[in-house]
């Protein structure tokens, strides 16, 4: 089928597993324990949407599995998302929709205020859950429409008569924010010839209608301009100690958290379409700390990426704790949220990243020095290239590098599961190096070593099952299968079946004759398994006398 569409919006691609409301088990603490992953800060946030969002689908799920005739009005959850810019509302709902496979689809507000009364296009964005779902209308039912810069379309202040624009953008959206049908328009050329055999006029007939009673809408914006409102109306309330506050400059306080619906309206937001969000999520500007937090954040894009461009020429970078500590001070000052950090980072190392590909010079340690002063550091590399200054610079910043990756784990161990899964000095070093190989997010180098070791495990299992011998390998030895498999890219049971094919017949002949069933394997065992049968003989005879 082709689509058709006249506005290109955003999709996010889901998880290959498809959403069914039967495995949706997911708690609101778990959806903000796997946001704490990625996101710094913003607990309060974090916790209120997580918390609408599981209650959201989890409602869904109750009506349908208990087969609850819903005549009643659905209230939806829809959220309204202040925040500053740069400070990870989008981010964190290109998150949400990833873990929860959901069709979800992006808009951008700003295009639908430019062209006045765009009800078809909002209907498009709509439709857009349709293809995203890859044409399964039941699960685009249940889908989520990000609309970013929702601001954009509140009423202009200064303009004289109605602000047809903006309003009217507003008021198209108040019915799909509800409840209303959208007819997918399927283009006809898009059926294949051998696809239907209707007639034309049948062709014509049918019709696609998305229901839009459970999409769960979510808005999002900076809201310049919105804190003097609150500020205003708290001086005219004289509210006591918070109007003490609003006097005393010196004093910080995120105004936007104590927004009403009335601000909002006072924003130039028609009062039916705010009363169609009935949450509210509030984000905080991000502190130094929190931005230094950011990048030393192993699953961090911004650091990732940077280096990738660097790989590309075949440089490896590594940052010192310094060197981030720095970048964060510096987009700090820019006060444009974490938007701020890639900016600093580029205009920084845009130098070394012209000049040192045609060097011969194969890796960077990034440090403060070279954060406060690039070109001298620059032209002081590119005078000595030779010199072991800059050898140390990088280990050095592959040591705090290692550091911070050892940290985070020690911080979440709950990505292990329920699995008896020990981190061992070897796993963690295989940890870092497939993390710092492939310039990978750090969750998912744990989880490649994570599923290699649950494979060695199972392994265990399918040998006693078939052999009927039961074997312990011990964490050296596990250890060692890791390292082997990694380095060699080979597969864990093509692996384990090759080197237990030389102790099988050792195995068969301790449990015939010596009614042993039980072997721990060691790493000798694996490398060495005749001097392995040796020392196990040994160690028998000296138990028996």
């Amino acid at each position: 089928m082709i689509k058709s569409s006249r506005i290109k919006f955003e999709k996010i691609s889901i998880s290959k597993a498809s959403f069914s409301f039967e495995s949706f088990k997911l708690k609101p603490v778990e959806l903000e324990d796997y946001l704490d992953e990625y996101i710094v800060g913003q607990k309060e946030a974090k916790a209120i949407i997580s918390t609408k969002i599981c209650t959201h689908f989890h409602k869904i799920k109750f009506i349908i599995n208990e087969r609850i005739d819903d005549h009643s009005e659905f209230i939806k959850n829809n959220i309204l998302i202040i925040g500053p810019t740069g400070v990870g509302k989008t981010y964190m709902m290109k998150l949400i929709a990833k873990k929860l496979g959901v069709p979800f689809v992006k808009g951008d507000a700003t295009k639908f205020s430019e062209t006045g009364y765009v009800g078809g296009d909002i209907e498009d964005l709509i439709r857009e859950l349709y293809w995203e779902a890859n044409g399964d209308l039941e699960k685009a039912h249940f889908g989520i429409i990000f609309l970013d810069e929702i601001d954009k379309i509140a009423s202009a202040g200064e303009t004289i008569g109605p602000d047809v624009s903006r309003t009217g953008v507003q008021r198209a959206l108040l019915k799909p924010l509800e409840e209303t049908n959208i007819e997918i328009k399927i283009p006809q050329e898009g059926y294949g010839v051998f696809e239907f055999h209707e007639t034309s006029e049948k062709r014509r007939k049918k019709k696609l209608i998305l229901n839009t009673k459970y999409v769960l809408f979510i808005a999002s914006g900076a809201f310049q301009g919105l804190e003097e409102i609150i500020k205003k109306r708290l001086k005219k309330q004289n509210m006591g100690f918070i109007s003490d506050i609003v006097v005393k400059e010196d004093i910080k306080l995120n105004y936007l958290k104590l927004t009403t619906p009335e601000d909002l309206v006072t924003y130039g937001f028609e009062r039916e379409f705010v009363g169609r969000f009935p949450v509210i999520a509030i984000f905080d500007p991000l502190t130094e700390e929190e931005l230094f937090s950011i990048l030393s954040n192993p699953n961090n894009p911004i650091i990732l990426n940077k280096k990738r461009d660097f790989k590309v020429y075949g440089i490896d970078i590594a940052f010192t704790d310094g060197a981030l500590q720095e970048i964060a001070k510096l987009a700090y000052k820019e006060n444009t949220g974490a938007r701020a950090l890639s900016r600093v980072m580029e205009k920084i190392l845009v130098l070394f990243e012209r000049v040192l590909p045609s060097k011969s010079i194969k890796y960077l340690g990034i440090t403060k020095e070279i954060i406060k002063d690039p070109e001298g550091s620059l032209a002081s590399i590119l005078n000595s290239p030779r010199n072991f200054k800059w050898k140390e610079d990088y280990l050095k910043a592959l040591e705090d590098e290692k550091k911070r990756v050892e940290s985070y784990i020690n911080k979440k161990t709950h990505l292990f599961g329920d699995e008896k899964f020990e981190l061992t000095s070897k796993r963690l070093n295989l940890i870092f190096e497939i993390y710092k190989g492939k310039d990978i997010e750090l969750n998912k180098a744990l989880e490649e070593v994570l599923f290699l070791w649950k494979q060695i495990k199972n392994y265990e299992k399918t040998f006693e099952r078939k052999k009927g011998i039961k074997l312990v390998f011990t964490e050296e030895s596990i250890d060692f299968i890791l390292e082997e498999v990694i380095k060699k890219d080979w597969g864990i049971f093509a692996y384990c079946e090759k080197v237990m094919s030389r102790l099988e017949y050792i195995f068969n002949y301790m449990k015939d004759v010596l009614e042993e069933n039980v072997f721990h394997i060691t790493p000798l065992a694996l490398k060495k398994p005749n001097k392995y049968l040796e020392n196990y003989l040994k160690e028998i005879k000296s138990q028996e006398r």
